[in-house]
């Protein structure tokens, strides 16, 4: 089927590694559909709602190729939750300027905004064909295998556990704990990448504190306390919104910031429990804070994530040239020892503001590792095998 009307692409979130892939399958589709323009929405939905954009329509080939591995949303991004009036002044936007196809990147948040446009095109008559292409390096949009940008993230993070192992055993003299505070929001999806990071038993992290296990700080000191005798130092890993026994966040339950979409933000449980470590454990601690890093590494860009991730942006595009509205690319892993996948598409409804949580499966009996079952599962993610480093006895 041959394209009638424009392409609007826009990017929408927190950016991931390799987001920019997503918006090269757009417009390598949009192309090989004949659209007759691709315009990318600047700043996500309030470009549309500006009447914003860039022309993507005849951008050079050179370029594209390296906006494929350039990092950070190359056409600006937004976490804006536009109002119903918004919406449907939307629509009537688009229908001005000719646009009959929207696809997005992003995430839950994302889902919801294009759900109500979708229903917002439909309610005015308008032809519009709206469709998600997914990304979040939390992995946690419902109902499909993994998302990309998950998996440059969880490399970047084995990467750095890795690293973070090797200085803290150097340093445990002076500076016998570590702890990196990772994204995630509620989930411990990109917590658990870092036991990729191991190479042998006993290497760091050697404690693992996931979301979807609270416990008390007590209970987090005495686990940081055991992991500490056993080798004389330690890594610890802690999720940015790790729960206590109560459903509070451990740094303390008042948000600092709250955004559009009603997701709080609270106060560094890193540097909460290396305070707590401090004055409890007597130990020295050091805390890490990767932040916005964990998602803008071009460094660690895994090519499987890479790959995929131009994928699911292309196929957003024959499906809404298809006609297809209402949906969001998903991607699938097949059955079977060797990692393959295909792609199918999930209603957005669905996919708007749900979380997927790290499985029981995927969690040790522990609650503070992972399971052999997790690493078999993110192991095909992060591109290939970490580089191969030497240690020395200590």
């Amino acid at each position: 089927m041959t394209a009638a009307g424009k392409l609007i692409v826009f990017q929408s979130g927190g950016p991931t590694p390799v987001v920019n892939a997503s918006l090269v399958g757009a417009v390598r589709a949009g192309r090989e559909r004949g659209v007759p323009g691709i315009l990318g929405a600047r700043f996500g939905f309030e470009g549309v709602l500006a009447s914003n954009y860039v022309d993507l329509t005849d951008i050079s080939a050179s370029a594209v190729e390296r906006l494929r591995r350039t990092p950070g949303a190359a056409l600006g991004s937004s976490r804006h939750r536009p109002s119903d009036a918004e919406t449907a002044q939307a629509v009537e936007l688009l229908h001005e300027r000719g646009v009959e196809y929207v696809v997005a990147v992003g995430g839950n948040d994302t889902a919801d905004s294009l759900h109500r446009l979708h229903d917002a095109a439909r309610a005015s008559s308008r032809t519009l064909a709206v469709v998600g292409i997914p990304k979040t390096i939390d992995n946690d949009l419902v109902g499909m295998d993994h998302c990309p940008g998950y998996g440059s993230a969880a490399r970047y993070m084995a990467l750095a556990l890795r690293e973070a192992d090797l200085d803290t055993a150097a340093m445990q003299r002076t500076d016998p704990i570590k702890i990196v505070e990772v994204m995630g929001r509620n989930s411990g999806w990109l917590a658990a990448a870092g036991a990729l990071a191991r190479e042998s038993i006993g290497d760091a992290p050697q404690v693992i504190f996931l979301p979807e296990r609270p416990r008390p700080l007590s209970q987090m000191l005495s686990e940081i306390r055991v992991a500490h005798a056993a080798n004389g130092w330690a890594v610890i890993v802690v999720c940015e919104n790790q729960r206590n026994e109560a459903g509070q966040p451990v740094a303390g339950g008042e948000p600092a910031y709250v955004d559009a979409h009603g997701h709080p933000y609270f106060e560094s449980v890193g540097a909460f429990l290396a305070r707590a470590v401090q004055a409890e454990l007597g130990l020295r601690a050091r805390y890490e804070r990767p932040g916005s890093l964990q998602r803008t590494s071009a460094l660690a860009i895994s090519e499987t994530d890479l790959v995929e991730a131009e994928l699911v942006g292309a196929e957003a595009v024959h499906l809404a040239v298809a006609g297809e509205s209402d949906t969001i690319v998903a991607i699938q892993r097949e059955p079977g020892p060797d990692y393959r996948v295909s792609l199918g598409c999930l209603p957005l409804a669905e996919v708007a503001r749900a979380e997927r949580k790290l499985p029981d499966a995927f969690i040790a009996d522990s609650g503070i590792d992972v399971t052999d079952r997790f690493l078999d599962y993110a192991r095909p993610l992060i591109g290939g095998p970490l580089p191969e480093l030497t240690r020395l006895s200590l």
